[in-house]
């Protein structure tokens, strides 16, 4: 696992040992094509595993990123991750459950984020937390949110958000949502 674009482009990425499935390179090139820009974009990443996505988006252009877990061994990767590749003047690592952090009103606005969750975690869960972002204000007015899940999973209908992209690679599919136009 690597970084495959911009400043931090080639670095290896430690991932945990165990718990975490990283998005492969192929689908991480697909969909950081069709996000396209992200200079000076908010980031959160949450599930966040290793780091790599908020890394990534880092690593082309975006600002800032806070990256959100609760796996020790997850945590202490992202961190060596995070200074390997040199952006630890624009991280933030919180260690703690996406729930807890998700029931407090935002802080910050976020222009992309990204849900990531163990294939375990239940559609209703990740239903509600997506929910939580748009309702506790984590989503920025032209924000973006990507969801990685299994392709068995059926699309989620979050309440304000639309999905303007949808891909299936093999057993992975991958969403974006944005807020619902009002018309």
């Amino acid at each position: 696992m690597r970084v495959i674009a911009g400043k931090a482009k080639g670095h290896r990425l430690r991932a945990p040992v165990q718990g975490t499935r990283p998005m492969t390179d192929r689908i991480k090139e697909s969909l950081f094509s069709s996000l396209g820009e992200l200079d000076d974009c908010v980031v959160l990443d949450l599930y966040a595993g290793s780091g790599s996505l908020g890394l990534e988006a880092l690593s082309r252009g975006a600002r800032s990123a806070t990256f959100v877990e609760n796996a020790r061994d997850a945590i202490l990767k992202i961190e060596q991750n995070i200074e390997v590749c040199g952006f630890a003047e624009r991280s933030d690592v919180q260690w703690m459950e996406v729930q807890s952090l998700l029931a407090r009103p935002a802080t910050e606005r976020h222009g992309l984020i990204f849900v990531d969750p163990p294939y375990s975690l239940s559609v209703q869960v990740l239903q509600r937390d997506l929910e939580a972002l748009v309702m506790g204000g984590w989503l920025s007015d032209d924000g973006r949110v990507v969801v990685h899940r299994m392709s068995k999973d059926f699309r989620l209908d979050a309440l304000g958000l639309q999905v303007i992209w949808d891909r299936t690679f093999g057993q992975s599919t991958v969403l974006i949502y944005s807020h619902e136009e009002e018309g």
